[in-house]
């Protein structure tokens, strides 16, 4: 009898384990590679749910809680007075990351995930792959999965040119207690998102599970993200610390420097409705990310496949870098059960996610349009600006061709 092929997953994050439960079900044999020696469980305070990531953790075989989501109703579009000037009937709903990688990291059997091994580089000998880990540590299998995020090591030792491109605009995000929230947010649309356009920035709220995935009312929180343009320079000044060390794209939470968070507030407090407003000033300590997007030209390389952010990072406003990540291991199982050739299985899978990585990119795009800091009025508005206009950026916010109107039956099914 031949035995099982091998695959070495890079990465335990959702992306890797989704292809590792994945993987098995087809009966391969899995070893999954992380980095962080702990546990990751509590990334993340809001994540975008979708039908076609409900169905293939139900098809990785993870428990799936039906309360994993908060539901919501519509979306509302708020003036700086806080009026409701446009509605739109659109159901939704949002989870957190803890709430789908713990039913994932059980799926897949403690003895198959190494944690605290750090890839240092890849090497291909015929028809076998080789990982070599910091420590000497050397593992060999048949295929090499590259699910280790947008500054994937294997990316970067396979495509050096690759990298994250910034997209202009940074975001602010925050949280608050639903009970700490303004009473005429929770009269009025706190099972809502709702949206606020100051001239060239966007803005989202929204309820997300509260202190232990607690999704009951009175129990849950409340998420704000604030996309405002930033050029390079206001980028590096954002992202450096109060001695003197830049951080590059990314800043950690407590050295943002006070002056950088008090602007922010000031700002919001002139640019948004006051209950919003007091939201963000509500937040003693905000998160600071420069939005950036990722295309790799090619997901194969030999028996090396890239696989979620480690291939292509959307913008945050389609919502469903998970969601992709989780059709990218279930396309990638597809075609590996399909076809008994195994370079003919990776071209296949390459060529369907390649189409879908490229369009859900150029989407994430097209809605970020308004944040680019052109004044175009719009008798002059050609091709994407139409995206300038908040109803079309509401209308068609999330990833196309995915189902983000979940319902409760899609949850409980």
């Amino acid at each position: 009898m031949t035995a099982p092929q091998h695959a070495l997953v890079i990465g335990g994050s959702l992306g890797g384990l989704f292809a590792a439960s994945l993987l098995r079900k087809i009966g391969w044999t899995v070893t999954v590679f992380e980095r962080s020696a702990g546990a990751l469980a509590s990334r993340g305070a809001g994540l975008g749910t979708t039908r076609e990531l409900v169905e293939t953790m139900r098809r990785a075989g993870a428990r799936l809680d039906v309360s994993m989501a908060v539901p919501m109703t519509g979306y509302v579009w708020l003036d700086a007075a806080g009026r409701i000037a446009h509605t739109q009937e659109r159901l939704n709903s949002s989870s957190t990351w803890s709430r789908v990688y713990l039913p994932l990291r059980d799926a897949v059997p403690a003895a198959d995930y190494r944690a605290g091994m750090a890839l240092e580089r890849v090497e291909q000998k015929g028809q076998r792959v080789i990982a070599r880990f910091a420590g000497g540590e050397t593992a060999e299998g048949d295929l090499l999965v590259a699910a280790d995020g947008n500054l994937s090591t294997v990316r970067r030792q396979l495509m050096p040119d690759v990298e994250p491109r910034y997209a202009g605009y940074i975001a602010w995000r925050g949280i608050m207690e639903e009970r700490e929230v303004p009473r005429a947010i929770r009269d009025s649309h706190f099972d809502k998102i709702a949206f606020s356009f100051p001239e060239g920035e966007m803005s989202l709220a929204m309820p997300v599970p509260g202190h232990g995935d607690d999704t009951r009312p009175g129990h849950r929180r409340y998420y704000f993200i604030w996309y405002r343009p930033a050029g390079a320079a206001a980028l590096r000044d954002l992202c450096t610390d109060a001695d003197g060390v830049h951080h590059g794209l990314s800043i950690p939470p407590p050295l943002i420097r006070p002056e950088h968070i008090r602007t922010a507030k000031e700002d919001a407090a002139a640019r948004f409705a006051p209950d919003l407003a007091a939201v963000i000033a509500h937040t003693p300590q905000p998160l600071l990310q420069a939005i950036t997007d990722l295309e790799a030209p090619r997901l194969v390389l030999g028996r090396v496949v890239l696989l979620g952010d480690a291939a292509f990072v959307a913008r945050p406003h389609v919502a469903a870098g998970v969601s992709k990540a989780a059709l990218d291991a279930a396309a990638l199982a597809d075609a590996l059960a399909a076809d008994g050739d195994l370079d003919a299985a990776l071209a296949r899978y390459e060529r369907e996610r390649l189409d879908f990585g490229r369009r859900i990119v150029a989407h994430g795009r097209r809605l970020g349009t308004l944040l680019d800091g052109k004044k175009i009025p719009p008798d002059r508005w050609t091709g994407d600006d139409v995206y300038r206009d908040p109803r079309r950026v509401m209308a068609e916010y999330g990833a196309p061709h995915l189902v983000h109107d979940l319902t409760a039956r899609d949850l409980a099914a």
